[in-house]
């Protein structure tokens, strides 16, 4: 039986991504919203994503609602901007912009037009605080991207710690999902095993997502699944694989039914296709009319990290 039969609600800052490399620059765009929500609905899933997006930023709008998927966005003077400096020895990463939090009232207005929230925040703060326990009342299946619980933003610097609301969103989730680095940093946190930790937090499953090196699911019970990556003939951009991993996988499981294993070779191909630039394109993502508004910024492409 599909268990997302109605839709799922995907909540977190939709965000503009300036990409500084070498020898170039361009704007795309990013957050779980997207890369989750385009992954639910062209699975056949009706997605609705809680995101603060400014009115200006109508070239955002446009991409998601030509994917057939819903916006729910209060009103915010800025849309949430990251800046990813990406070379071989100088890798880091700015929160230039942030939407204003999303609140209880804009998640609680789908409430009965989903079956599931899938909760991307990118900040700790991305997610109004008391929203996160006025969930604790639904009744909804909870899956949660820790990334931003492993995060914090200090002049706009944006450094590995594990925030006080990881515990909040880890009592909520059913399902969690972390990458390598993001997991280490949350056992070291809490000085747990996985196993006690999802035993703490009632987790249900928790997925692991390791890059080239594949991945892991552990269940509470202590069952473990491992699965490999999917081959990838050419790299074109690893950005937005993880989410569209754990989407894929939530799909697998919940709407198709389909045990652990299968799901994380199904959700692995996907990813596999994502980082190859065949899923979501980049010339999807490309966001073109924004890129006059933010071009001055950034001049110096390689300003030193604290």
């Amino acid at each position: 039986m599909n268990r997302l039969k109605k839709g799922i609600g995907i909540v977190g800052s939709t965000t503009i991504d300036k990409i500084i490399g070498e020898d170039h620059s361009f704007l795309k765009l990013g957050g779980v919203t997207t890369y989750a929500g385009i992954t639910y609905r062209r699975h056949g899933i009706p997605a609705f994503i809680i995101s603060n997006i400014a009115e200006l930023n109508l070239e955002v709008m446009a991409k998601l609602h030509a994917e057939d998927i819903m916006i729910f966005s209060d009103k915010s003077d800025f849309t949430t901007y990251f800046v990813n400096y990406d070379r071989s020895d100088n890798r880091y990463q700015e929160l230039l912009q942030q939407a204003g939090p999303i609140k209880i009232d804009q998640i609680q207005a789908i409430f009965n037009s989903v079956d599931g929230l899938h909760l991307g925040p990118l900040h700790p703060l991305d997610i109004e605080r008391g929203a996160l326990k006025s969930l604790l009342n639904s009744n909804l299946k909870i899956f949660l991207d820790v990334q931003g619980y492993t995060r914090k933003v200090k002049n706009q610097k944006v450094y590995r710690s594990v925030s006080v609301q990881m515990a909040a969103g880890l009592t909520l989730a059913h399902i969690v999902k972390a990458n390598e680095t993001e997991f280490t940093a949350i056992l070291a946190s809490f000085q747990m095993t996985l196993a006690e930790l999802m035993d703490r937090f009632k987790i249900e499953e928790f997925v692991v997502t390791l890059g080239d090196k594949g991945g892991f699911v552990q269940k509470q019970s202590g069952e473990t699944f491992h699965y490999d990556a999917a081959l990838i003939k050419t790299t074109v951009d690893p950005t937005g694989a993880g989410d569209v991993f754990f989407a894929a996988y939530i799909v697998s499981r919940l709407a198709n039914q389909k045990d652990i294993p299968d799901a994380c070779i199904y959700a692995a191909e996907i990813a596999a296709r994502q980082v190859e630039g065949r899923y979501i394109t980049p010339d999807f993502l490309a966001l073109s009319e924004i890129h006059e508004k933010f071009k001055h910024q950034n001049a110096n492409p390689w300003p030193r990290p604290d």
